[in-house]
């Protein structure tokens, strides 16, 4: 009798404190949840395969791939600069009582380079001539007359290369012609203005970096061959 109640005392006083642990653990809980930072409790732990693994830095490979290949090589294309043509030929439209020859040298300063006129149209109220027979140093003739031609060349800033044996050109050389109403023809070497009146258009070939070369013609060259050949037999 006595064991027996001995042992109800005992299952009472585990049944006691299994609820004392029942309800610390349920107050612990409930503070838990209040607190941002508590740490889980034992009950809520999880098997180590359960947790989730954190992703450890690997480590690059060396070396390339396997199956890789080279990338081909893209070739750059040289796009080619548009150069400035040596030569260029344009058309010059003189405003009426302006003087040509101006006009000439403003297009030859204006682009830095040397010109020669090939040809001229229209009608001039007034031109210089050089007179050189008369002794007179300038005939100045009164118009309208007619432009029949207009030719001659300006050497910019008198800049050139000479050729052995060539003659040096003058920086400004123009030569005209024309004719009156009654159908008189002049011509002559200008020695000033030419004062342009209606629809005076020039036609003018530019260049730079001229080269003045000495001509001279096969006959000429074949006599001087002739001439060297029978100098060398007559003193042999």
């Amino acid at each position: 009798m006595t064991n027996n109640s001995m042992a109800i005392s005992n299952s009472q006083n585990s049944v006691s404190f299994d609820l004392d642990l029942t309800s610390s653990w349920l107050n612990q809980t409930s503070s838990c949840s209040q607190r941002p930072h508590c740490p889980p409790s034992p009950a809520t732990n999880q098997p180590l395969e359960n947790l989730p693994l954190t992703n450890l830095p690997t480590k690059k490979p060396r070396g390339r791939p396997a199956g890789s290949k080279n990338k081909p090589k893209t070739t750059p294309f040289l796009v080619a600069q548009p150069v400035e043509p040596y030569m260029k030929v344009i058309i010059v439209n003189v405003t009426p009582s302006s003087d040509i020859i101006e006009s000439i040298l403003d297009v030859a300063h204006q682009g830095h380079v040397s010109l020669t006129v090939l040809g001229a149209s229209g009608t001039i109220t007034g031109v210089t001539l050089n007179n050189f027979s008369h002794g007179v140093d300038a005939l100045t003739l009164r118009g309208p007359f007619t432009l029949l031609s207009l030719n001659g060349s300006y050497l910019y800033n008198n800049h050139y290369a000479l050729h052995p044996g060539a003659t040096p050109a003058p920086p400004l050389s123009f030569g005209i012609s024309f004719s009156t109403s009654q159908g008189q023809v002049f011509g002559g070497a200008i020695g000033g203005r030419v004062i342009a009146s209606n629809d005076v258009s020039l036609t003018i070939c530019t260049f730079k970096n001229p080269v003045m070369h000495k001509y001279a013609s096969r006959d000429k060259e074949r006599d001087m061959g002739d001439n060297n050949n029978n100098n060398n037999y007559n003193n042999n």
